[in-house]
């Protein structure tokens, strides 16, 4: 998959005008966050690996690797498309709803947007079905530790997968995919992903301090700056996004309090403990 974003920035390559980088932020700094605000999504399926801890073989090697190197590999890409397309097509040429296609079309190879279209649909795809992996398995632990029912952590007895959680998710990402405007989407998920950024970031720089004593397969260098930088930028990229999108996380936020005071926080192995 990975391969062919690669293979379009070795062709597009050949076509780069570099008086297309000038100016090279036309919007500014505060353009490129507003940008990266909404495109986050695109990007962060890296996170979801960690979910899948408990199907690992070796967890505590494998997993900081795996999240380390598929983030490196998507970093190079993204910057590598990036400045392909704004290279070989000026950048108001590309406000529109196929731009890395209209980019190839400006030069000519309008053949090309087939196989762009084709990687398009695999890519949001593969997005997807990374956040249905991660969604039911955060859904299984939630039962099994008694936040949610414990219906929903039944395993498969074949596949011995959370089937319950997995097929709820996979209808609802159906319905919601189907008849919401993607940037709505895109929205909403960013700012709950930089929401749980943030709680990461803080946990890490609480728990070095509080629980020095656990036994860290990985530890986070420079800590608390690294955090610190974290929960910088993406408190940063949160208020970039719109105003409807802060109300539609407050509401939702607002249901899971509800369900954690009604339900979580009474049946919960942690409180009975």
């Amino acid at each position: 998959m990975q391969c062919i974003p690669l293979g379009f920035v070795i062709v597009g390559s050949f076509y780069i005008d570099s008086a297309n980088w000038y100016p090279f932020m036309p919007f500014g700094f505060q353009g490129v966050m507003g940008g990266a605000a909404l495109v986050f999504f695109a990007v962060f399926g890296y996170d979801t690996l960690t979910t899948a801890a408990e199907e690992a073989k070796n967890p505590q090697r494998d997993l900081p690797r795996a999240v380390v190197i598929s983030l490196m590999i998507a970093l190079c890409l993204y910057i590598g498309m990036s400045l392909i397309i704004t290279g070989i097509a000026p950048f108001h040429t590309l406000n529109n709803a196929a731009p890395v296609a209209q980019a190839f079309s400006h030069v000519g190879m309008k053949w090309i947007t087939l196989i762009i279209s084709a990687a398009a649909i695999a890519g949001i795809l593969s997005v997807l079905f990374s956040f249905m992996l991660a969604g039911s398995r955060i859904w299984f632990a939630m039962s099994r530790d008694g936040l949610l029912p414990k219906w929903f952590s039944k395993l498969h007895d074949t596949y011995k997968t959370p089937h319950r959680p997995t097929l709820i998710i996979g209808l609802i990402t159906a319905l919601v995919s189907g008849f919401t405007p993607i940037n709505d989407v895109a929205e909403l998920v960013n700012i709950g992903t930089l929401a749980a950024f943030i709680v990461i970031c803080s946990s890490i720089i609480v728990l070095r301090r509080t629980r020095p004593d656990f036994e860290r397969k990985f530890r986070t260098p420079f800590v608390p700056v690294i955090p610190l930088v974290g929960i910088g930028f993406s408190i940063y990229l949160i208020i970039s996004l719109p105003e409807i999108t802060w109300i539609r996380f407050g509401v939702w936020m607002i249901l899971g309090f509800v369900i954690y005071l009604l339900y979580g926080k009474r049946k919960s192995k942690l409180a009975k403990s």
